[in-house]
């Protein structure tokens, strides 16, 4: 299934590796060299025009979205729900 992570962003739910909460990536030093190496090799995608809420991990992108991993979360999960007949609403 297909996951909108903003910016007019669609990905395959079942690429997504990771979807972090910004705000616990900005304490560790670790998680800023990541986005940093990805930034500087372009596999880094900001979608979220420096106002990022949630950083979306893939094998090939790291993507940088305006939405929270919250929503994307239950975004994610609802579709995969749905994929498989699972409490269909």
């Amino acid at each position: 299934m297909l996951l909108h992570l903003g910016d007019e962003e669609v990905i395959h739910s079942k690429d997504v590796l990771a979807i972090l909460d910004i705000n616990a990536l900005k304490t560790s030093e670790l998680a800023k060299e990541f986005l940093k190496k990805h930034e500087k090799n372009q596999t880094l995608t900001d979608l979220s025009g420096n106002a990022a809420k949630s950083v979306i991990i893939t094998d090939k992108t790291i993507y940088m979205s305006p939405l929270s991993a919250s929503t994307l979360k239950k975004r994610a999960s609802d579709r995969l729900e749905l994929e498989n007949g699972w409490n269909i609403k």
